[in-house]
């Protein structure tokens, strides 16, 4: 469903919710009516146990998603198998009955298709899900996808040789994991899952049992679990749904479960009397935090009652969020974050969660703030104007998806079937949500939403969770010592809340429109272009990808690369600053309070060689969206109290950045490639003092004080006439003294020549590579593609090496990129973890793969495959609003002609394997090379 158990039905109040029993009947609605399943949705079940889910769905055009379910996890596994289930996922990449080791990978990425964004799995506690996308303009491609599909339920072949390969990726994966997050982990999940299997059998599973586990340990885990009363078939796509139904019948419907198969049976997590305390430090902690949870059982979803009650959780969360968002931006903050919520724990489990981030070691502060606003809000209530702006976001965001309900991404139905499949997810459809929603927001009261916060009085099976950095002069409190800090901050009494809101319009006065002097239409792209009176220029794309969605993007040359070194902080934060502080009339609270109900975002921007806004807006809010943009532009705010609230959230945020391994990695880095450049300093206390809020105004009003050469491009479901009319009111009145700029250059390129970096840092028995290469190299739209290919390329090629040949680390990610101002450069690289023994044979190994394809050339299959996945991408890509608004920027930018954005596939194909061997060359050029490696701190 739209609205998921975030917002979870709590029995207590079904009394209230039959007040409106009769009016919901009046509109058609019996509280306790079934929730049916869409119409939309074939849902079916086979004689042995296995059910199906199939939507037809045209989002994208011509993919089919294709996932296989299995209600089986890490908890099934007993004490000889911790950690086969996830193996299991991958051993089923490495050889079917029909398709021998990492052939399914091959098939997919010659189908266009790329691992990990269109084929890959994961293992939770409870299920295991394998996920495929696939092209449907070939019939073969669906049906090996299902023969795929097959496989995996009944035949992963669990090769010997193949099992011992990836024994070494999975420890890799379980290294990569390992962090301080992990250890808090370790010493916080016996607390939260108490005298449950959820602590011990986290699916990354024992590595003991990883290395040593014989061949038949993962043979009883596959023939006990992968059975098909315990599986799920989900197709969703551009395909027939009858069709599919068949074939999942002819393809599903032989398969036996076995005999004496265990019954899988629920895996509770116990209540407790007392409310347990995990007080725990870690070195490489950098803030402190506090949770509280209160446990409690999952309560049905099925009834339209049911749905009622999950819609008044959404607004009392919404309202209580609110409520502590305004009191972290109070002028001296009580904590740096802090919220309250719903949250699913565990399948038979929920948690009410009040969570605080403190403030350097401001503890009691915190607690007091969290604390003292929840029990307001269980004392006190709401008022009636908070309840009704919650009420109108809530609704605003059914009708989005409603509009969208032909253009929602088969993906995220697939994710909802998976949840039908595994949690009994009831689904039925947008249509109906939307109608119960609209039949029941109305008549919910205050009173109704109000008693949700007597689920903070409940007092058995609480679990608090507190954690802090290792710090001298910092003390965390004892267990004593929390419990009375807690008891102190639950009878602080507040006064009531007071709603304030400004009672203005957006903007009080219209601006004299200007009006458009040039038009011109291209008709291969289909986009309107307008010259403003102001000398801006809008580019317009009117498309019917999405219903409800209008995007722009606005750009203007110049950036903080035009500000001196000394004022380079203020302006880089000036517009986070602004953001905070609102605009016009109405701090940064009043503003949100006023665009309640309403789907607009507007953000400005300056970067290193522009300044701009990007934004959204569904169609029928474009004229608040244009309001609120113009107000940005001709009235930007500086709020002190807002600035001072931000700058004590900011300086708690990274007073102990040193404590994080990354962070020193990242500034050892910065410091190797730019040396003591101005602009490249780590962030630091001392560089946040130097931020003056009074310039961070300046320079802003000074970015946009002209918009003679600013370049707006929208691109969605627009009238077009309704967006010219708009364009002259709100766009060409923007002021305009017709200066004529461009970025500068700053002398900030990276240093030249070969480097190392090398630090020890960390408490996990883990090293982190990156390996970097810097240069010029000349700019265009060919070369910018060709980098890519030879990106994609040596992704393939260090994913075989590194990861399946050697099995010496999870995931090796390649990157590069051209850039084309200030000054025409590449950048690119590798980077990876692994066990620190191995650390340099693999850079080796990697470095021998770029050399290989330098020296001997590009290995054609894998050209074939990269060419495809480029077509595919291309070809989703041009039904896409983001893709086009993009593009569209960047031809802009680039002063390129529009129609050149559709010469993308005669580029794929245009280059031969010569020119990418020099590419490879030019752009992993070992004469500037950086070799950086993050060791544990005993190396």
């Amino acid at each position: 469903m739209t609205i998921y158990r975030y917002f979870r039905s709590i029995a207590y109040l079904w009394g209230l919710c039959c007040l409106a029993s009769a009016v919901a009947q009046e509109r058609g609605w019996s509280l306790s009516e079934a929730l049916p399943v869409d119409d939309n949705v074939t849902a079916g079940q086979l004689d042995n146990g296995l059910k199906y889910y199939i939507r037809e769905n045209k989002k994208p055009e011509g993919r089919v998603f294709l996932r296989l379910v299995v209600n089986a996890g890490s908890l099934q596994e007993n004490d000889s198998q911790r950690g086969l289930a996830h193996f299991l996922e991958h051993m089923a990449f490495n050889g079917t009955r029909r398709f021998e080791k990492s052939e399914i990978v091959d098939f997919m990425e010659r189908a266009g298709m790329r691992f990990g964004s269109h084929v890959n799995a994961y293992t939770s506690h409870n299920e295991t899900v394998y996920m495929l996308q696939l092209p449907t303009d070939d019939p073969g491609l669906l049906e090996t996808g299902f023969e795929i599909l097959e496989d995996w339920a009944t035949s992963i072949t669990l090769d010997p040789l193949e099992i011992e390969k990836e024994r070494g990726v999975i420890l890799e994966e379980w290294r990569q994991r390992q962090g301080v997050g992990e250890r808090l982990n370790e010493k916080q999940l016996p607390f939260i899952y108490y005298k449950s299997d959820y602590a011990d059998r986290k699916p990354i599973g024992s590595m003991i049992v990883v290395r040593n586990a014989p061949r038949e340990r993962f043979e009883e885990f596959y023939k006990q679990w992968y059975r098909p009363n315990l599986m799920g078939v989900i197709v969703v796509g551009d395909i027939d749904r009858q069709e599919i139904e068949q074939r999942i019948i002819e393809i599903f419907g032989e398969l036996k479960n076995p005999e004496g198969a265990l019954e899988r049976t629920p895996n509770p997590v116990p209540d407790h009397e007392e409310t347990l305390y995990s007080i725990d430090t870690d070195p490489e902690l950098t803030i402190a935090s506090f949770r509280m949870l209160t446990k409690r059982p999952i309560a049905p979803d099925v009834t339209a009652g049911d749905y009622r009650r999950m819609i008044i959780e959404r607004l009392y969360f919404g309202m209580l969020n609110r409520r502590l968002d305004e009191k972290a931006r109070e002028p001296a903050p009580p904590f740096i974050q802090a919220s309250a919520g719903i949250t699913r724990i565990a399948r038979e489990k929920e948690a009410l969660q009040q969570s605080v981030i403190f403030i350097g070691d401001e503890f009691q502060k915190g607690l007091d703030a969290l604390f003292s606003e929840t029990n307001r809000a269980v004392r006190d209530g709401f008022t009636e104007s908070e309840l009704e702006r919650v009420k109108a976001d809530v609704l605003r965001s059914l009708e989005g998806a409603y509009e969208e309900r032909d253009k929602t991404n088969s993906d995220t139905y697939a994710a909802e079937y998976t949840r039908a499949f595994t949690v009994d997810e009831p689904i039925p459809g947008i249509e109906m949500e939307l109608e119960m929603t609209q039949a029941f927001v109305d008549d919910i009261t205050l009173e109704e939403v109000n008693a949700i916060g007597q689920g903070f009085a409940q007092k058995n099976s609480r679990v608090g969770l507190f954690s802090g950095p290792v710090k001298k002069g910092l003390k965390l409190p004892s267990e004593n010592e929390l419990v009375a800090a807690i008891q102190r901050a639950n009878s602080i009494k507040l006064e009531s809340y007071e709603d304030e809101f400004l009672d203005e319009p957006l903007l009080a006065d219209l601006p004299e429109a200007g009006s458009i002097v040039s038009e011109s239409y291209d008709e291969i792209v289909d986009t309107h272009t307008w010259t403003l009176s102001n000398g801006a220029r809008v580019v317009v794309k009117r498309t019917e990808f999405q219903n409800d969605e209008v995007l722009m993007s606005a750009f203007s040359p110049g950036g903080h690369s035009l500000m001196m070194n000394d004022e380079y902080l203020s302006a880089l934060m000036s517009t986070m600053i602004l953001g905070e502080s609102g605009a016009g009339p109405f701090n940064s609270v009043q503003l949100e309070k006023r665009l309640a109900g309403k789907s607009i975002e507007v953000s400005p921007y300056i970067s290193g060689q522009y300044e701009g806004f990007s934004g959204s807006s569904s169609p029928r809010d474009l004229g608040s969206f244009f309001k609120l943009l113009y107000l940005q532009a001709t009235q930007p705010r500086l709020d002190r109290a807002a600035y001072s609230s931000l700058e004590s959230r900011l300086k708690a945020m990274i007073a102990n950045r040193e404590k994080s391994p990354q962070s020193v990695f990242q500034d050892a880095i910065e410091e190797e490639l730019y040396g003591d450049h101005p602009r490249h300093r780590p962030l630091s206390l001392e560089l946040l003092n130097e931020i003056d809020p009074d310039l961070a105004l300046q320079v802003f009003k000074n970015r946009f004080k002209d918009f003679s050469d600013f370049t707006f491009v929208f691109v969605g479901a627009v009238d077009i006439d309704e967006l010219k009319s708009m364009a002259k009111t709100y766009l060409a009145s923007l002021p305009s003294i017709d200066r004529e700029e461009k970025g500068r250059f700053l002398g900030d390129e990276p240093l030249p020549g070969k480097r190392n970096v090398e630090i020890s840092f960390g408490l996990e028995e883990k090293t982190s590579v990156r390996v970097l290469f810097t240069g010029e190299a000349e700019w265009s739209p060919e070369n910018r593609y060709l980098i890519s290919v030879v990106r994609d390329l040596l992704n393939i090629r260090m994913r075989e090496s590194l990861r399946e040949e050697n099995g010496g680390t999870y995931g090796v990610g390649v990157y590069a990129s051209l850039s084309r101002e200030p000054r025409e450069r590449f950048s690119s690289g590798f980077a990876f973890s692994c066990d620190p023994a191995n650390a340099d044979i693999l850079i080796r190994a990697g470095v021998n793969e770029i050399l290989d394809l330098q020296e001997r050339g590009v290995r054609v299959k894998n050209l074939e495959k990269v060419q495809e996945i480029h077509l595919r991408g291309y070809e989703t890509g041009l039904k896409e609003n983001g893709f086009w608004l993009r593009n569209l920027v960047s031809v802009a930018r680039e002063g390129r002609e529009y129609h050149e954005i559709l010469d993308f596939p005669n580029q794929v194909k245009v280059f031969d394997p010569y020119q990418i061997q020099e590419a490879a060359k030019t752009y992993f050029n070992f004469d500037n090379v950086v070799v950086a490696k993050l060791n544990p701190k005993h190396r």
